[in-house]
């Protein structure tokens, strides 16, 4: 999973082809369930063909081999069940798979295979344990043995007593059972794993023989069963482990979109455009990182009342946001949400919104504001003008940028002189971008660095909106996370902050009063 968002494609067709899939698993529910009871049996086969391919013995390799071609005849009739009549899929991914699946399904070597199994199989699990007869001399040392039978069934140890006295089965033993002192046992002693013999050595060298001319008769009488499975060497498995990531991507995506749309929330099919149009379309966009946040805090109901969407919209009139806002306005989930859309859609999956229009991009650069660490030399500025510096180096024409309050440790003169040349840079390379920022000035300038500078990315401010409310008969400024194109609004933001905080000039000259009245009403008592 990390592999493919981290190295998400901008190739038109693959992200077609995964949507194509999500869509056949969308509107057939019983392929998705079918298809995650085969990853299931995937699994149990990777376990089965590492052992087939293993340097041990060539008994466990048989047995193991045996329980591999088991498990394939058991993956194909699995899958030929979850194909039997979806003669509609529209997926090019998933039509060449069951095209593959009824192949193998209706094949000679498969039916013959299907039929020849469960009688080795069975012949296998009639060999559970092995009676042993020793003569023993008249100083009851052991001097002959010799097998007696081959059983279905398992032996238990038990006491002499409790088998003389409390009755027993043929299978219960007289004393308690001897493992293989080839086989080591992991054990956990003071916390620590440490791995130890489970026989002493005394015991182990003459058991040792033992149990080595036992693998030698089980290899015998398992003669039969080689030529049979040689007929299959040609069956190979290694195409279906592939398919278990696979498999495990669309049950993840299909499963993703059924909890959001469960929280009442969209989630739609994007349409692609191409790369070097550089747009993008997104209709009551919200961010999904925010919503699986909040889930967890509510036992049921729906998330729609509480979730704020956006519009967004990159296009000729604007394709770089300079986006202001009051603290905790919702600029940074704002970015974030844009972002995460992009790389949903270039996984080729579903994205958070109503609808949606998305060129693709080549890259995605993100720089979000980090504390100041007192072990880095150059401090916070340094580290910011280092990663901007790179992005830079990195980023091209058909790149997305999102800059998250860069250089708000400085002053904010200092901060303004190099964020307007950064905006500025990021027009002249033409690039989509969103740059949350405290700077209402550098808003302000949009205008100017529009007509200086040249590039196809025209700079647009963009705000997170404020909504009014009344409480006890006053006006109170409350955030609406709502984000417009819209003029800078630094002074009516500096204004909500002062009465957030009980210091605008009203709210401090009424403590003030409050104080006074206080003061007297103690001297007067």
């Amino acid at each position: 999973m990390r592999s493919i968002i981290q190295q998400f494609t901008h190739d038109p067709s693959v992200i077609a082809y995964r949507l194509d899939i999500i869509d056949d698993f969308i509107d057939h529910p019983e392929l998705l369930s079918h298809v995650e009871k085969s990853n299931t049996i995937i699994d149990e086969m990777r376990f089965a063909t590492g052992k087939s391919h293993s340097h041990d013995s060539g008994l466990l390799q048989t047995v193991s081999r045996l329980r591999e071609l088991t498990i394939y005849v058991d993956f194909i009739a699995q899958m030929q069940r979850a194909f039997a009549g979806q003669e509609s899929l529209k997926s090019a991914g998933l039509r060449r798979l069951r095209d593959r699946i009824l192949r193998i399904f209706d094949s000679a070597d498969y039916k013959n295979l299907a039929i020849q199994l469960p009688k080795l199989q069975h012949g296998l699990d009639s060999i559970a344990s092995v009676t042993i007869g020793i003569n023993l001399d008249a100083q009851l040392n052991p001097v002959q043995a010799t097998l007696v039978s081959i059983n279905d069934r398992r032996f238990t140890g038990e006491s002499l007593f409790g088998k003389l006295f409390a009755g027993g089965n043929e299978y219960q033993g007289i004393s308690e059972l001897y493992k293989d002192p080839d086989v080591i046992e992991s054990i956990v002693h003071n916390t620590e794993k440490i791995q130890v013999s489970i026989a002493a050595e005394e015991e182990a060298s003459l058991r040792r023989v033992l149990f080595r001319d036992l693998k030698k008769l089980l290899k015998n009488v398992l003669k039969p069963v080689y030529p049979i499975i040689d007929q299959y060497l040609h069956i190979r498995c290694k195409w279906i482990l592939g398919l278990e990531a696979e498999f495990a991507f669309y049950i993840g995506a299909v499963k993703f979109i059924q909890r959001m749309r469960g929280l009442g929330l969209p989630m739609c099919r994007p349409a692609i455009l191409p790369m070097g149009q550089k747009e993008g379309r997104l209709y009551d966009n919200y961010n999904v990182n925010l919503a699986l946040r909040m889930s967890y805090k509510i036992d049921e109901g729906s998330l729609n009342d509480r979730i704020v969407s956006n519009d967004v919209c990159f296009d000729e009139e604007g394709r770089i946001f300079i986006l202001t806002g009051p603290n905790s306005g919702g600029k940074t989930t704002y970015a974030q949400a844009i972002g995460l859309t992009q790389v949903l859609m270039q996984c080729g999956l579903y994205v958070p919104c109503s609808r949606a229009e998305i060129s693709p991009v080549d890259a995605l650069h993100v720089y979000f504001n980090v504390e100041e660490q007192a072990a880095l030399e150059t401090g916070r500025l340094g580290v910011e003008s280092k990663r901007i510096g790179e992005i830079f180096g990195a980023a091209t024409s058909n790149s997305m940028v999102l800059l998250n309050e860069a250089f708000s440790s400085t002053s904010p003169g200092e901060s303004f002189y190099l964020m307007k040349d950064i905006v500025s840079a990021l027009k002249l390379l033409g690039v989509r971008a969103v740059v949350a920022t405290h700077l209402h000035e550098l808003a302000e300038s949009i205008d100017r660095i529009n007509e200086e500078v040249e590039g196809s990315s025209k700079l647009i401010s963009m705000v997170a909106g404020m909504k009014e409310a009344t409480d006890h008969g006053g006006t109170l400024s409350n955030r609406s996370y709502k984000v417009r194109p819209c003029r800078p609004q630094g002074k009516s933001f500096a204004m909500d902050i002062a009465r957030q905080y009980g210091i605008s000039f009203n709210q401090l000259a009424e403590t003030i009063r409050e104080r006074k009245a206080g003061s007297l009403a103690i001297y007067d008592k």
